[in-house]
């Protein structure tokens, strides 16, 4: 009989922690339809924008077409290094043939960045910021202790060892 309890509670134990990757990955994705972008979080990693965005901010941005973009949005967008990066528009330009591009440059720098960056390179506009949440993606080691931690917690979760029974 103890035997089938052991057994009963680690598969709820799995269960458990099952459901809420899941959960967590479910909502990722969730995001992504409903704020139309690839990249609904985006954790800023340098001081570039200062002081409107610290590092380990975490940005929930939105996917909005390039011909609503303008300038003194912040947008994150992909470098020609191929780098993610978080700046506010400084200008607009339409080319001749439509395509849409967009000047950048970080609150803290001192220079517009020395390319304009297309609209296919733009991921969206920042929507929200949430301070100091983002230093769990800076520091890899962080989301691991929390899910150790997690796990340990719902491993060794106390049951009711006792019954109340009824006194005749």
């Amino acid at each position: 009989m103890r035997h089938k309890l052991n057994r009963r509670k680690l598969v709820i134990n799995i269960l458990t922690i099952l459901i809420s990757l899941v959960s967590v990955v479910a909502i990722y994705f969730g995001l992504q339809i409903l704020l139309a972008t690839k990249t609904p979080f985006v954790t800023v990693a340098s001081g570039s924008m200062s002081p409107a965005l610290q590092v380990g901010d975490l940005i929930i941005t939105q996917g909005t077409p390039a011909s609503n973009i303008q300038a003194g949005d912040i947008v994150v967008f992909s470098s020609p290094q191929g780098t993610r990066t978080i700046h506010r528009v400084t200008k607009t330009q339409t080319l001749p043939n439509g395509t849409i591009q967009v000047k950048t440059k970080g609150d803290a720098n001192p220079t517009e960045e020395p390319y304009w960056t297309p609209e296919q390179n733009v991921h969206g506009r920042v929507l929200y910021r949430i301070s100091y949440i983002g230093w769990l993606a800076v520091d890899p080691t962080i989301p691991i202790i929390i899910v150790v931690i997690l796990v340990i917690i719902i491993l060794v979760w106390p049951e009711k060892t006792k019954r109340f029974r009824r006194k005749p």
